[in-house]
């Protein structure tokens, strides 16, 4: 099972080609080859399944070992068998060794996000762009192909983040002759939804003419043909466009003009157009997908849905008619009119504006107070007055009431015979003695329980006064019983109640001159029918010949008891390492030791 939990996580951890976003897919299928990833992982499917087999088959073969050594060779076989399998992966798990490696060092690029891809002929100002305007630290040198992979770096506009990603450079050549890192771009752009920033070096630095970089825009415009992109011209702090040929200006601007797009200057040395260059690509692509659906835009994201909303700005709702019912807008005639109403008093807008204005004026809480007179409302209340609190004389009988208060509560405590001073201990002593009362209470509980649970259940016998008043229900006299039990219970203590009872029936028909079997058949019968304790039950009366019998069988345990042998269902080993196995030079392999007939171990 450890084989098979292995190969099960391998297969699981790996992604899944068709269960991937189709960016992740293409660049997979241009890094490692899709198809030899999908046999590679086949060949791991294959090999689980072959050592399951191999498992079941020498399991159901382990029922037929007539020892532990044939069992222990069953095992060695199966092992081997296995091993043999698996020496097969060995380039398998290589190849997939290098897959994860691959894997791990992948970008962590979101293809849901608002990002802009920078596209151009190597050594036009790629990465030297993605160190501007990010804080991604993507190495830069004056040859082509530095950049052998995509980055990824993050920006803030418009208080959201947005995603760059620095592309690799790309020849113009057909697609058959693209290497592995011009296919990443390739894939960048065909599944993407970016905004693509085209770069055409004009100081032709780069060692690409801009006829031929035009060319090459051309040429790969119809894989983001609907997607939202700039031209931007690099290294004008090298060449103007204006020191441009006439030629060369205009086939520039036919380009942006054809493609409906904007050709804006750029230098990554002076960092003149860096910011504007960002700015307006941000711009056009945020047009750009709030015309498309956002659930296709974010894959399902509440984070990314809440910053589309949030980018689109206010929404404003128009209800659509439900029905053919005019509903004409109401509106209060003073509103149209355009005279205010008379209030009678005057508006807080322009009290405010009387007592000093915002900030100086405040709202008057005195306009709701409910006193006798209302020309009380606006008095300025002092807080001292006589050198006394003003608020301790508001009610000129609180004192009075407080006394009233006071006495009330004595007379009540009085009543119930409680003193103030003790009120507080009695009530603690109450408490405490109420909690003692309970816990005792819960041990004696627990004790009981206890009792009754380790209490032996005895057999139920009947003492005398129940035997005498069942011999006067039938008649029967009871002299006999009661002078033959205090007899016999001096004599033999272990004597059982039943045999003193049989015996007092003998006795007394005996005596009667009646017939002893029919009145014992008629008390067995009625001492059948009460019930008796299950747990000692009925002990089965042996013949003679059993007795015998049991008496050779104990015999017969008690002498093997200490002469037991041990045998192959026992757990433990006696010979830890048998010398036919450990003896000699020759390894575990060279010789065969199925031939040997082992001993048969008999058991008692």
């Amino acid at each position: 099972m450890c084989i098979r939990d292995r190969f099960s996580n391998v297969l699981e951890d790996f992604p899944k080609l068709d269960d991937i976003h189709p960016f992740f897919a293409d660049l997979l299928n241009v890094v490692v080859d899709k198809d030899h990833y999908k046999l590679a992982l086949g060949h791991i499917n294959t090999t689980r399944m072959m050592i399951d087999k191999v498992a079941k088959d020498y399991v159901r073969l382990l029922k037929y070992g007539d020892s532990l050594y044939r069992c222990k060779m069953l095992k060695r076989a199966a092992l081997g068998r296995m091993m043999t399998i698996l020496r097969k992966l060995k380039n398998t798990l290589k190849y997939l060794e290098e897959v994860r490696g691959y894997l791990a060092r992948m970008p962590a690029i979101d293809p849901y996000t608002r990002t802009l891809l920078v596209c151009g002929f190597p050594n036009v100002g790629k990465s030297s762009f993605m160190n501007n305007v990010t804080h991604a630290n993507v190495e830069v040198h004056s040859y082509p192909f530095t950049t052998q992979s995509l980055y990824v770096g993050h920006t803030d506009h418009l208080n959201v983040r947005w995603q760059v990603i620095d592309s690799p450079g790309i020849l113009d050549h057909p697609l058959e002759q693209r290497n592995t890192i011009e296919m990443q771009t390739i894939t960048g752009l065909a599944h993407l939804k970016a905004c693509i920033l085209w770069f055409i070096d004009i100081s032709e630095e780069c060692g690409y003419s801009i006829p031929a970089q035009i060319n090459l825009y051309k040429t790969i415009r119809p894989l983001f043909a609907k997607k939202p992109h700039v031209i931007v011209l690099t290294k004008v702090d090298l060449k103007r466009f204006e020191d441009l040929s006439e030629e060369e200006q205009a086939s520039l601007r036919a380009l942006a003009e054809e493609e409906s797009t904007f050709m804006l200057p750029l230098s990554n040395k002076s960092g003149e157009g860096v910011f504007d260059v960002k700015a307006r690509a941000c711009e056009i692509l945020l047009e750009y997908r709030l015309e498309q659906n956002p659930d296709k835009l974010t894959g399902g994201s509440k984070a990314l849905k809440s910053e589309e909303a949030f980018l689109k700005g206010i929404f404003i709702a128009y209800p659509k008619q439900r029905d053919d019912k005019e509903r004409p807008p109401q509106v209060p005639e003073g509103i149209v009119s355009g005279e205010k109403p008379q209030l009678g008093r005057p508006t807080l807008k322009e009290l405010q504006e009387q007592h000093g204005g915002a900030g100086v004026f405040n709202f008057p809480v005195q306009e709701h107070f409910i006193l006798e007179n209302d020309d009380w409302k606006y008095d300025q209340v002092p807080e001292i007055m006589d050198g006394k609190n003003i608020f301790d004389f508001v009610d000129k009988d609180i004192l009075q009431h407080l006394e009233a208060l006071e006495r009330e509560e004595e007379m009540l405590l009085r009543e119930q015979g409680v003193d103030m001073e003790d009120e507080a201990e009695l009530l603690d002593k109450d408490y405490e003695l109420a909690y003692q009362q309970i816990k005792s209470k819960r041990a004696q509980l627990k004790l009981e329980h206890k009792m009754k649970r380790h209490r032996t259940a005895f057999p139920k016998r009947k003492d005398l006064e129940e035997v005498k008043e069942g011999f006067e229900e039938k008649g029967l006299p009871v002299e006999a019983v009661e002078q033959r039990f205090s007899s016999n219970v001096r004599k033999r203590r272990g004597r059982d109640l039943d045999e003193v009872i049989h015996e007092a029936i003998d006795n007394m028909d005996i005596e009667d001159g009646g017939d002893s079997t029919a009145t014992r058949k008629k008390f067995d019968k009625k001492m059948r029918s009460l019930s008796r304790s299950r747990s000692k039950g009925y002990k089965k009366e042996l013949t003679p010949r059993e007795q015998d019998m049991d008496r050779l069988r104990k015999k017969i345990q008690k002498e093997f008891r200490h002469t037991e042998r041990a045998t192959e269902a026992d757990r433990s080993i006696p010979v830890k390492m048998p010398k036919h196995l450990f003896s000699g030079k020759r390894g575990i392999g060279t010789v065969s030791y199925t031939h040997l007939t082992l001993p048969t171990i008999y058991s008692v």
